[in-house]
């Protein structure tokens, strides 16, 4: 039990760091700045063809924003599966997973990671 809490830990920690490299906390701000912008423009707008073209950007706003979260999920998430295949018992490896994960979250200038982009 002791080495499946371990595991979840490191685990918790490798992901959270990976992740934090791929989406830095800066890209959740200029995202919602970027939107917040283009709502208050589209709402403005009267005319359909200004109206699409600023929809566009908003449209491929969120989709690189989107698309850069599953993507350091996915890269957070193999080494992951790597450990999780040397685990017994599930239950502490997840609890203590799930815990060092939250607590580099919360404080995310614990692991100050360099951005991958």
């Amino acid at each position: 039990m002791t080495a499946d809490v371990t595991l979840g830990v490191v685990a918790g920690i490798v992901f959270a760091w990976l992740w934090l490299w791929v989406v830095p906390w800066a890209v959740h701000g200029r995202f919602f700045r970027a939107m917040a912008a283009l709502t208050r423009k589209i709402l403005a707008i009267d005319d359909a063809g200004e109206f699409w073209q600023v929809y566009k950007a908003l449209l491929g706003h969120t989709a690189r924003y989107v698309g850069r979260n599953i993507a350091g999920t996915v890269v957070a998430g193999i080494p992951v599966v790597g450990v999780y295949i040397l685990v017994r018992d599930d239950a502490p490896f997840l609890a203590a997973f799930v815990a060092s994960m939250l607590i580099v979250f919360c404080w995310p200038r614990l692991w100050p990671a360099r951005t991958a982009f």
